[in-house]
């Protein structure tokens, strides 16, 4: 089936605790590569098709997850009681990939979700990953949080964790695409919802994750876009300077937060494979 019109087969697995996780999958036959996709907050598996036929295009087959609480997964929407339950379903999903593809498994994480795959790495969860890639990792947002919201989240992350606030995400931040911003927009499986836990865990975990990034011993491909408007490039300079042996940043300039589904996409789909084949 031509790349453009490649349909995603559907499928779930059960994460550690037994939570029902959704997935899509757009095989390719003969793929030098299969990746394994980890979203961003509020997003799901489906938006990665431009992704993946991007990716098709280059040999390569990808599969993508719904993290708990997010697109057709089981869980309140935008909320996690741990950050390690993150880690539990990404660990899953890479080793139900693995067993799957016939070809080298690639971990991919954007946004949060890259935030989960190092995570993941760090914890010792993907012991027969090579190499891993992060798009956009959310190490540290552009906008600075107000203050007094921070306390409030410190608060309530203890008393009412499951408290669900906007995630005040501007759909305009995504990509300077006008139709990616209007599926943005209208896609009734996109949620603005981070709970007060969520926040303090993603926050615990970005420092976790820059503190121990020395301690990474796989090659990894860090992509930012250097005009992203929702999260800091800066983020993705600190982690490669502390991980510096093994990792490579690409600053992609121009680029908004979604380099997948940006203007130049196809120009980092070939950064990517041109990476994975030396």
């Amino acid at each position: 089936m031509p790349a453009e019109t490649a349909v995603a087969a559907e499928g779930s697995i059960r994460s550690a605790d037994g939570t029902r996780l959704a997935y899509k999958a757009w095989p390719h036959a003969g793929a030098s590569a299969t990746f394994a996709v980890v979203h961003g907050l509020g997003e799901h598996s489906g938006r990665y098709q431009r992704f993946a036929e991007g990716m098709a295009r280059h040999g390569m087959a990808t599969y993508a997850v719904d993290l708990r609480g997010h697109g057709k997964s089981d869980g309140q929407r935008g909320h996690v009681d741990s950050w390690s339950q993150w880690v539990e379903d990404a660990a899953a999903f890479v080793a139900h990939v693995e067993a799957e593809a016939p070809s080298e498994v690639v971990p991919l994480g954007h946004s949060f979700g890259g935030v989960v795959m190092l995570s993941t790495v760090i914890a010792g969860k993907l012991p027969r990953t090579k190499r891993f890639v992060l798009s956009s990792p959310a190490l540290k947002l552009k906008a600075e949080v107000p203050a007094w919201k921070v306390r409030l989240a410190g608060v309530t992350a203890k008393l009412a964790p499951r408290l669900a606030l906007d995630n005040e995400v501007d759909p305009a931040t995504v990509s300077r695409l006008p139709e990616v911003v209007e599926a943005y927009r209208t896609d009734t499986l996109v949620h603005s919802k981070i709970s007060s836990r969520m926040y303090a865990e993603w926050g615990r975990a970005a420092a976790e994750n820059l503190a121990h990034a020395g301690e990474i011993r796989i090659p990894f491909l860090i992509l930012a876009g250097a005009a992203d408007p929702l999260v800091d490039p800066a983020g993705s300079e600190d982690l490669h300077r502390r991980s510096a042996e093994v990792s490579e940043l690409r600053l992609l300039e121009g680029r908004y937060h979604e380099p997948f589904n940006d203007l130049g996409s196809d120009e980092v789909y070939a950064l990517i494979a041109e990476w994975l084949r030396r």
